[in-house]
């Protein structure tokens, strides 16, 4: 019989520190614990296709292997529409209420695992507070055993804000770790920063915490552009040429690239973080009183380019080049080219942001304090 004092004591589960993993198991014990259930699931994160690639499944207390197709994601494996779950009050639900029952069991995630073992009952929890998802947790029941009952649905309801709760400090704790392994590879600055995962070919994780990101708007549609850059300018730099010039993406240029291998934070993968600027809307009147050259003699050294590289992008010598960089520094009223990237690029100094300098690639000659290509 559940009383009052186990639930608490369940409730007090579920916010534990911990790993993911544990996270997930403690989850779905809770759930059992105040639901009996033969099966249990959770799902958590907002990215849709990582949070059912790294999901926890049990049946009768034993892990189960989760099958999918590649690339699969938790809204189509359970057949949800993201903006109807978020916009009720309520996040429990009987399976029967949501399809009917020859529509959930060809759903891949009942296909590949409820048909076999024999469930036919569910019940699912969609974790969501203000319009956002965590994660989506779950029950299961074979044939024999009875359908969910209104009251169980009501018990889950209860526990639901908890494991949100855990979810959402388990998430935040992520971003952070990511974050500052991106800086400790890139260094800091201004921008959105992304990295892409080189062997699999995808984002894993991208922020701007001046502006925020909508992942589905702003990086699915350049997904592939992102990780071709991340490799062309990994490449260059290890065959010692030139490195190409960086593209433009919606996001805004590409102005450092840099590996993340072996980091516990992005699995062990072998990744790469590349930092995106937009230059701030009043920096181009800036630019107004440069020659075309000079322009684009800016841009490359904004972009971090050493002194042959600008030379071999522009087709110019370097004794040429560098007349371009002191005409550059004398118009501009700078001294050297850090100063260069702050007034062209970063944000306006204040007292509660200091500016920050771009970080150059290895290659450049910021590096070793070369300002003149001497």
């Amino acid at each position: 019989m559940l009383t009052a004092s186990i639930l608490r004591d369940v409730q007090l589960q579920v916010v534990l520190p911990g790993t993911r993993a544990s996270f997930r198991r403690r989850v779905i014990d809770a759930l059992r614990a105040v639901v009996p259930s033969a099966g249990g699931f959770f799902f958590f994160g907002k990215d849709d296709s990582r949070a059912y690639a790294e999901g926890t499944r049990l049946v009768d207390g034993a892990p189960k292997k989760l099958l999918s197709e590649g690339g699969m994601t938790l809204s189509r494996a359970f057949g949800y529409e993201l903006k109807s779950v978020v916009s009720s009050t309520r996040r429990a639900y009987a399976d029967a209420e949501l399809y009917p029952q020859s529509e959930r069991l060809g759903l891949s995630f009942y296909r590949d695992h409820s048909v076999a073992e024999g469930f036919t009952h569910a019940a699912l929890l969609f974790l969501h507070e203000g319009g956002i998802l965590f994660g989506l947790a779950g029950l299961e029941r074979r044939t024999s055993d009875p359908d969910f009952a209104i009251e169980e649905l009501q018990t889950l309801e209860v526990l639901a804000p908890f494991i949100v709760a855990g979810a959402r400090s388990h998430l935040q704790y992520d971003e952070l770790s990511k974050e500052a392994a991106a800086l400790r590879a890139l260094s800091r600055g201004q921008g959105t920063l992304v990295v892409v995962d080189r062997d699999k070919k995808r984002v894993v994780w991208a922020a701007d915490r001046e502006n925020g990101i909508d992942w589905e708007h702003d990086i699915v549609p350049i997904g592939d552009q992102l990780t071709n850059a991340a490799e062309d300018s990994l490449a260059a730099r290890a065959r010692g040429e030139a490195l190409p010039t960086p593209p433009r993406l919606s996001l805004g240029t590409v102005t450092g690239v840099a590996k993340i291998e072996g980091d516990p934070v992005f699995g062990a993968a072998r990744c790469a973080v590349i930092r995106l600027e937009q230059p701030q809307a009043q920096k181009p009147q800036m630019m107004d009183g440069l020659s075309r050259r000079e322009r684009e003699i800016a841009r490359l050294l904004v972009a971090g380019y050493s002194g042959v590289n600008v030379a071999a992008i522009s087709g110019l010598s370097e004794n040429t080049v560098r007349t371009y960089v002191r005409r550059l520094y004398a118009k501009l009223n700078v001294a050297n080219r850090a100063d260069l990237v702050r007034k062209l690029i970063s944000p306006e100094p204040s007292s509660a942001h200091p500016p920050s300098v771009l970080a150059p690639p290895p290659d450049s000659s910021l590096a070793i304090g070369d300002d003149t290509l001497d």
